[in-house]
């Protein structure tokens, strides 16, 4: 699927003749359906579903950092990739702690929640459930340098050795002192070995790398001693006392290797007990593992286009470059290889015994049918974008409003409309994953930092000092309490059309309050400034009217 995208869609070996031609529509629609799926302004709602209002508060901190998260971070971007990734397949995110999010000082205040997309392959599910959090072990694989090593696991991320392919890039033989570069670039690859001054060979990079393995995974394993057991790295918030004879691993267990080092093992430090993992699936199906994918039905059609046009070209190739046809005897082979039948006036001598005058071969006649079966290939796939619709919008004999032709791309896609219902649920994923970790690694300092003293709740000066979690509460279930939700048929700017235009009309009826309008357009406008504003135009509109004698609701 990438091949195609960036145009390499010619797999078969075909004479250097004939015609390989590339219309990429695949990459056209590729960007039509991503540019309408991340044209996102998600609107949502952290609650707590459990306590009745009592930590509303609470509630309000964690709304107002997550709207400063997703506006101060690479959220679109991160967003973006996300499902770029899923166009081709199910795609994962990891939303994570990252104690080198904002620099690599190691102060905590370099720590921040951070979402990143990943590809397919940088994921391996073993023991496969319904859902990743239900697979028995999740292993996330990724390139790292050796500096970034050490600075995780400063204990053991010395002892990480270099992976040599990981660690090496290549090089092509470099032309000797004594040879142009530019005759060099013309030799045959063995003669470039033979003269050249240095081999292709792989050169050690100055940041070597190793792969870093996270083994997500459950564990059953029990306390079998008669001693209670820390479980976790000395004096991590996160850590917990297991009696003998309860689970070591409740929440599960992450192993990290890295080229035969084992750097950590510890218990899963979350306290919404989940692989920090969740699915993207643009057309998630019951009856596979990974989402089909988008792009895939592309291809076929793609190659039907592409050797419509190859046919194409090849008659108009042989209609401007006619063959020549003659008897052996007519033309002599030497004068046969010179006619060119392009050049003006071409005059053409041959033997009058040779029984046959020479002529020009005629093109094949194809008829009119490759033109049409292109156009309706061509508009099967763009069912898939919102060419269709707006291309419907085009040839009617009134062209609609902007804001008819962005309810009309809207109600023509009934796959949008199904893939942005499946990027909400997978934003809901991340947003409790989001919500938890904010609730467990957001102290009073770095909420402070953020929000001023509107971040600080009466929780913070209870016991533990400095978190939101109410003193006596057990940590886990508390943070499961909150919930994220997106408001349904919100994510995406084309489903918001019909109810910012229903707003308006409830307003123009006076059935609606400007309060409501602002709070569905979601512009951020500050009601009480804005009223002030009102007030201070009206009253100089006023005084500018008194001083020019034109007495107020005088008519001109």
């Amino acid at each position: 699927s990438l091949d195609y995208l960036i145009g390499l869609q010619w797999k078969q070996q075909m004479p250097s003749y004939r015609a390989q031609p590339v219309s990429n529509e695949i990459q056209a629609m590729f960007w039509e359906v991503i540019g309408l799926l991340t044209d996102i302004k998600p609107m949502f709602k952290i609650t707590d579903i459990g306590s009745g209002g009592q930590y509303s508060k609470t509630e309000d901190i964690l709304n107002k950092l997550a709207k400063g998260w997703a506006a101060t971070t690479v959220f679109q971007k991160r967003m973006a990739f996300w499902t770029m990734f899923g166009m081709l397949t199910s795609a994962p995110a990891k939303c994570y702690w990252n104690p080198f999010a904002k620099g690599t000082s190691g102060d905590p205040s370099d720590g921040d929640i951070s979402l990143e997309a990943l590809s397919a392959t940088s994921l391996l599910r073993l023991g496969e459930g319904d859902d990743i959090q239900d697979d028995e072990c999740v292993i996330f694989r990724k390139v790292r340098t050796l500096d970034w090593i050490k600075r995780a696991y400063p204990k053991m991320g010395r002892l990480v050795t270099p992976e040599e392919s990981k660690s090496k890039y290549t090089v092509d033989v470099q032309a000797p002192v004594t040879v142009m570069p530019q005759l060099f670039q013309n030799l045959s690859p063995g003669m470039k070995r033979i003269m050249g001054a240095s081999d292709r060979s792989g050169i050690q990079s100055v940041y070597p790398k190793a792969e870093v393995r996270e083994f997500w995974h459950n564990d059953d394993s029990h306390n079998e001693s008669n001693n209670t057991i820390w479980m976790g790295p000395k004096g991590a918030p996160w850590g917990y006392w297991v009696k003998p004879g309860q689970k070591l691993y409740p929440r599960g267990r992450l192993v990290i290797r890295a080229n035969g080092t084992t750097l950590y093992d510890e218990p899963n430090p979350y306290w919404h007990r989940k692989k920090p993992f969740t699915l993207l699936g643009l057309y998630s199906v019951p009856w596979q593992q990974y989402a089909m994918s988008v792009v895939g039905p592309w291809k076929k059609q793609q190659d039907i286009l592409n050797q419509i046009m190859s046919g194409v070209l090849q008659c108009v190739k042989k209609a401007i470059n006619p063959p020549l046809l003659a008897p052996k005897q007519a033309i002599h082979p030497d004068a046969l290889r010179a006619i060119d039948s392009s050049k003006p006036n071409l005059k053409v001598s041959f033997n009058a015994n040779a029984g046959m005058a020479p002529t020009w071969g005629q093109p094949p006649n194809i008829g009119a049918y490759p033109l049409p079966v292109y156009g309706m290939i061509l508009k099967s796939m763009n069912k898939m974008s919102g060419s269709s619709a707006m291309d419907e919008a085009g040839g009617k004999k009134q062209v609609p409003g902007s804001d008819t032709l962005d309810r009309l791309t809207f109600s023509k896609n009934t796959p949008i409309r199904m893939m942005g219902r499946n990027i909400e649920d997978a934003v809901d994923d991340v947003g409790m994953m989001w919500t938890s970790n904010a609730l467990q690694f957001y102290d009073a300092g770095h909420r402070m930092e953020l929000l001023g003293p509107q971040g600080l709740a009466k929780e913070d000066i209870e016991d533990p000092v400095g978190t939101l979690i109410p003193e006596g509460t057990n940590s886990e279930e508390y943070v499961r309490k909150f919930h994220f939700k997106c408001d349904k048929g919100t994510l995406l700017n084309v489903q918001r059309q019909d109810k910012i235009q229903m707003a308006f009309a409830l307003r123009k009826g006076k059935d609606l309050s400007r309060k409501g309008l602002y709070t569905i357009l979601d512009w951020g406008v500050n009601q009480e400034q804005n009223d002030k504003e009102l007030a201070d135009e009206a009253a100089q509109t006023a005084q500018a009217m008194q001083s020019a004698g034109v007495q107020p609701g005088a008519r001109g």
